[in-house]
């Protein structure tokens, strides 16, 4: 790509048109426009959850694969492991908070 062409992306805030114009297939102008346009999106979007997430200073990531369950886990008696891994309370649209004591983590 032309240094200008770079130049004019990096003036419109076009950050990652510039990366990906060429791996745009051309059927017609509006179909080459739109798709362009719609990668440039989805790229912002991912970046803007990696800063999000960088923002929010995670000390480090955690899965619920890797969480040690142990007899002295206590769950309300309308929650199980399994019905918790399975994030219904996603759907549901319903918070779940984890506590416990200082340094359990």
């Amino acid at each position: 790509m032309s240094n200008l062409i770079r130049e004019k992306c990096k003036s419109l805030r076009l950050a990652y048109v510039a990366d990906i114009y060429e791996q745009i297939p051309f059927e017609n102008p509006e179909q080459y426009i739109s798709a362009l346009l719609q990668q440039e999106l989805e790229h912002r979007e991912v970046a803007k959850g990696e800063r999000l997430i960088k923002k929010a200073k995670f000390m480090n990531e955690k899965e619920l694969k890797d969480y040690r369950w142990s007899e002295h886990i206590r769950l309300p008696p309308q929650l199980d492991r399994e019905s918790l891994e399975s994030l219904y309370f996603i759907d549901k649209k319903e918070n779940l908070i984890l506590t416990g004591a200082p340094g359990t983590g």
